[in-house]
């Protein structure tokens, strides 16, 4: 009886367990890269990032894998920001997806300077992204035409 509860549970929290969607998924990674304190920017990564996430930037001649060397790394990167001069990254574009997989443009903004590039991720069978690729781009994704 007691594992027919629990299997009945499982069956349960499957389908009560809300998937977030790739602007979502998109949104929590990007804020990821702002948030200061720790234990928040740790909340969003774990909300948007497989445990095991590999994280390849275009230029850097390894891989981060791991929430932990993830969040690490994002940490590192913040400490190097100028003080007195806003620094964040925001979403330019919104992700377009099919197949588990997704792309979408940033900006980093640097005080009066920026830096565009374009995320591609593949998604997980947990519904978060397993492996973000990141490049550069030569400057702003093009204005939509009507």
């Amino acid at each position: 009886m007691a594992i027919r509860n629990l299997v009945a549970e499982k069956v349960f929290d499957c389908y009560n367990t809300a998937v977030a969607t790739p602007d979502e998924l998109a949104g929590w990674y990007a804020a990821s890269w702002n948030e200061r304190d720790p234990a928040k920017r740790r909340e969003l990564l774990d909300s948007a990032c497989s445990p095991g996430i590999r994280f390849l930037q275009q230029g850097w001649e390894h891989e981060v894998v791991g929430i932990d060397a993830l969040d690490k790394t994002i940490a590192e990167f913040q400490a190097g920001w100028p003080e007195g001069v806003d620094v964040r990254v925001e979403l330019t574009t919104p992700v377009d997806s099919h197949h588990g997989f997704g792309r979408g443009g940033f900006v980093w903004i640097f005080g009066e300077d920026r830096g565009y590039g374009t995320d591609f991720a593949e998604l997980g069978d947990d519904g978060k992204m397993k492996t973000i690729v990141v490049f550069g781009d030569p400057g702003p994704p093009p204005a939509a035409t009507p």
